[in-house]
């Protein structure tokens, strides 16, 4: 159901005029409805192709912002980080596209309204991408290659809503591939590895996730095995990074004399807890990130 114009995300008397025009509809509808500066509406109208910039108009705008924080139940700060985030929404149909868009998302992932509303806000992206063409046959491709449940597929897109964006062919396949072939993973190894971490779809083979498991071999001195069983056991490692987190790390067990396999294990550790752990001064470490 449609609400009122979005321009009463604003009060009145702090909004601009409507016969105040800057630039287009973007603009003035970003700073007059969503109080945002200049600079920012100013960024956001140039994300939008010039031929469809001209063409959108306030009211257009004001119709499918007021639909989605409406049916989503954004707040206006909520609505405003949005629409920075993707300024193409601004020019997306609610009867031809938003709509229909999350409805079938609601219905294929069976989502309740408040994990439908965090979908979207998280990747507020989702809503330029085909059902046809994106959707569906990627989350058809992960529910078969996974052999995921309705309720694993959910799980899994709900913690990495980016997931919808990936391509099956240039992503997904060589990302699976690679980690079963890499790590020796079983098929049930491979599917609680994704559904616990799926931000792997998103990090580089050869730039990101192969330098990390040679560095546990070579620099850690840890086994192959020994680094298949604490990845498999914490896929999250994989996501943490080699210049900010290990290398540095490294660095100050080395100068202590410590246990350096705990660089690998103590990963998901804050800084102030590894240093404790390991007997090291904080600032110890804050010199190795800076000297990485």
């Amino acid at each position: 159901m449609l609400v009122a114009g979005a321009a009463a995300l604003v009060a009145p008397g702090s909004r601009l005029p409507r016969a105040v025009v800057c630039r287009g509809a973007t603009y003035d509808y970003c700073v007059q409805a969503l109080g945002c500066t200049a600079a920012e509406a100013t960024k956001a109208e140039r994300r939008i192709m010039p031929n469809i910039a001209e063409w959108i108009t306030f009211a257009r705008i004001e119709e499918s912002c007021g639909w989605l924080q409406s049916s989503l139940d954004l707040s206006d700060a909520e609505l405003k980080k949005m629409v920075l985030t993707f300024p193409q929404m601004l020019s997306l149909s609610v009867e031809d596209n938003m709509a229909p868009k999350l409805d079938w998302l609601q219905k294929r992932l069976d989502l309740g309204d408040a994990q439908l509303r965090t979908l979207v806000m998280r990747f507020p992206k989702l809503l330029g991408y085909s059902v046809v063409d994106n959707f569906s046959p990627r989350l058809d491709w992960l529910q078969r290659r996974l052999d995921l449940d309705d309720a694993g597929l959910r799980t899994m897109v709900l913690r990495k809503p980016q997931a919808l964006a990936y391509s099956v062919e240039d992503k997904m396949v060589p990302t699976l591939d690679w980690l079963q072939s890499r790590l020796d993973l079983n098929e049930t190894e491979l599917k609680r590895m994704i559904i616990a971490f799926p931000s792997l779809f998103g990090y580089r083979v050869e730039g990101n996730m192969e330098p990390k498991l040679c560095f546990c071999e070579e620099e850690l001195g840890l086994s192959a095995s020994e680094v298949r069983a604490s990845i498999v056991s914490d896929p999250s490692r994989l996501g943490r990074s080699l210049k900010k987190r290990y290398r540095p790390r490294l660095e100050v067990c080395r100068a202590v004399g410590a246990d350096v396999s705990i660089v690998l294990r103590g990963a998901s550790q804050t800084d102030a807890a590894f240093c404790k752990r390991v007997g090291v001064p904080l600032e110890a470490l804050r010199a190795a990130q800076e000297n990485v």
